[in-house]
């Protein structure tokens, strides 16, 4: 009895505030951009609230637009520099397409085989841990299972290819979602199209 009472009556004790990080130094370098002050006592997540506010305002996104443009010119600059012309605009050409929201239809050739598949694209950058720099591809691939119930997809499957092993490349004109039917259909056209890779 004493114990329940002790519970009713009690206090919770208050939850103990998050960790409070320091703002980033590309937070106070955009601020100083921006026209924005960090005040003592300002914190990671409230400098980058203040931060996505202040880019509601047209004036100052094209100001941060063209920081960011800037940046990356000069970045590319080094990476032609380093890397050769060929191997950059080899990235490039990629990097837009992964920019692109969508899925693929993937006929790619890795070792002997020679596979097809629905494919969403995550990104793309030069890879510099072999003796041969080379361009890598980042994807996610559909895993369908067809146990008991009804059968779904999940994109759970992550590969990466070089662009050498990228045989065709067709953005699909709708995602599949969750569309088991439709990836069947679609999959059974790829193999088809593999036909005159073989």
């Amino acid at each position: 009895m004493v114990s329940f009472l002790k519970k009713l009556f009690s206090h919770p004790e208050p939850a103990k505030p998050k960790k409070q990080y320091p703002p980033s130094r590309s937070q106070y370098s955009d601020c100083k951009l921006l026209g924005l002050t960090i005040e003592p006592g300002m914190g990671y997540y409230y400098v980058k609230q203040m931060i996505e506010e202040a880019l509601q305002k047209p004036q100052l996104k094209t100001i941060m637009d063209t920081n960011i443009a800037k940046r990356n010119a000069i970045y590319e600059q080094e990476e032609r520099e380093e890397y050769g012309d060929a191997l950059v605009d080899e990235l490039k050409k990629w990097e837009k397409i992964c920019d692109i929201d969508g899925q693929y239809l993937v006929i790619y050739k890795k070792g002997k085989t020679l596979s097809s598949d629905i494919v969403q694209f995550d990104g793309a950058q030069i890879e510099t841990t072999t003796k041969k720099p080379y361009v890598k591809i980042e994807a996610s691939l559909p895993k369908v299972f067809r146990g008991n119930g009804a059968p779904y997809i999940d994109w759970d499957k992550d590969t990466t290819f070089r662009p050498k092993q990228i045989l065709e490349v067709k953005k699909l004109k709708k995602p599949i979602n969750d569309n088991v039917e439709l990836y069947d259909q679609i999959l059974a056209k790829a193999k088809k199209l593999e036909a005159k890779y073989l």
